[in-house]
């Protein structure tokens, strides 16, 4: 068993590593334990390597960390498992079960081959997105924290200086031009620490769940946002919803943002891996 474990001093994070290893010890399993350093490219090619020879890998964190143990287990043949430790854990929230369910499920043999979908060179697990909600992560990981009140908040303040930018592409080769406040390519139900984005979602169905919200001025991008905070966005007139496996943005120069990392600026290519990894669920 590989654990990878973001460094924290949260009184939850200590706890969660004290039981697996508590657990481990019970159950004569000698793991290795790989500290995150916060360098990407690092941090996935160490893992990829440590991986090779490991069956199981457990996550102590929150979508972050998980976001780069997916980047680094996409071609190995490890099972993954996830203890939520972080300050998000959107992706954990959108199963809406208690902790010692993710404790359980390490140990469980219940696992099950869920979807993966990538961005240009990156993979992601949960949620992908151009504009808007991009350029909140990035401010947010500037201020070098992130809480779900955080996110609303920067994203109220965000929206009072938004320049919404064209943004041109072709979404299940369906060609659309609009003025972009945010396109969102969803693998699962929440983003933004506890905005459920997604309703519909499944993580097995071999597709991404995509919603191109069109910028309007200042009082429609605050509509939006509301709608969104509610849960409310799909009755909006202007919203443009599908089930895809593939789109491309041409468009230049957008930011992009995947399980809340900055990962880079358009043009972009989305595909999904259906059934790429096995997780154990809770």
């Amino acid at each position: 068993m590989l654990i990878i474990i973001k460094p924290s001093d949260k009184k939850n994070h200590k706890n969660s590593v004290d039981w697996l290893l508590n657990e481990c010890k019970k159950r004569e399993i000698e793991p290795e334990l790989y500290l995150t350093t916060g360098n990407f490219e690092n941090d996935c090619a160490e893992i990829a390597l440590l991986a090779k020879s490991q069956a199981q890998v457990v996550v102590i964190g929150g979508d972050g960390t998980l976001h780069l143990a997916v980047n680094a287990l996409m071609m190995s043949s490890c099972s993954i498992a996830l203890i939520p430790a972080g300050t998000g854990n959107d992706f954990a929230r959108g199963f809406a079960c208690q902790q010692q369910a993710w404790y359980e499920a390490i140990f469980n043999s219940r696992t099950k081959l869920i979807d993966i979908g990538q961005i240009n060179q990156r993979y992601f697990v949960n949620v992908a997105g151009i504009g808007f909600d991009a350029e909140v992560v990035v401010e947010l990981n500037k201020a070098g924290h992130f809480s779900s009140f955080g996110y609303t908040w920067q994203g109220i303040k965000q929206l009072f200086s938004f320049q919404a930018q064209p943004l041109q592409g072709k979404f299940n080769g369906k060609p659309l031009t609009y003025s972009n406040l945010a396109t969102i390519f969803a693998n699962h139900h929440y983003f933004g620490g506890g905005l459920k984005i997604a309703p519909q979602a499944k993580l097995n169905d071999g597709q991404l769940d995509c919603y191109c919200m069109p910028a309007g001025g200042l009082f429609k991008n605050l509509i939006s946002f509301l709608y969104l905070l509610l849960v409310k966005h799909h009755r909006l007139q202007a919203l443009e919803y599908t089930r895809l496996t593939s789109a491309e943005v041409t468009t230049k120069g957008l930011v992009i943002e995947a399980d809340g990392e900055f990962v880079g600026f358009t043009p972009a290519k989305v595909k999904v891996h259906k059934q790429a990894l096995r997780f154990h669920v809770p």
